[in-house]
């Protein structure tokens, strides 16, 4: 479901570059692109919309997930401690 949400987000971030919140949302993907790019394996068109959405949004779901899992063995913690 996380990353389905942020499929979507990512996919909206594409068509509005000229915000800087769309920018953060599709850094992580641009930056595969831009590797693939120099490797000589660039994907055009779709490939390179796919790919963006895809990576960014994978990206975000797993650092969400990660700070979610942190905040629940702090707040475990914390509340063993009480």
């Amino acid at each position: 479901m996380l990353f389905a949400v942020a499929a979507f987000a990512c996919s909206q971030a594409l068509h509005h570059m000229d915000q800087p919140i769309a920018l953060l949302l599709v850094v992580p993907g641009y930056l595969v692109q831009a590797w693939l790019f120099e490797a000589h394996l660039a994907l055009g068109g779709l490939g390179y919309a796919l790919t963006l959405i895809t990576v960014s949004a994978l990206t975000w779901t797993l650092l969400l997930l990660g700070l979610l899992a942190a905040a629940t063995q702090l707040l475990r913690r914390v509340g063993s401690t009480v």
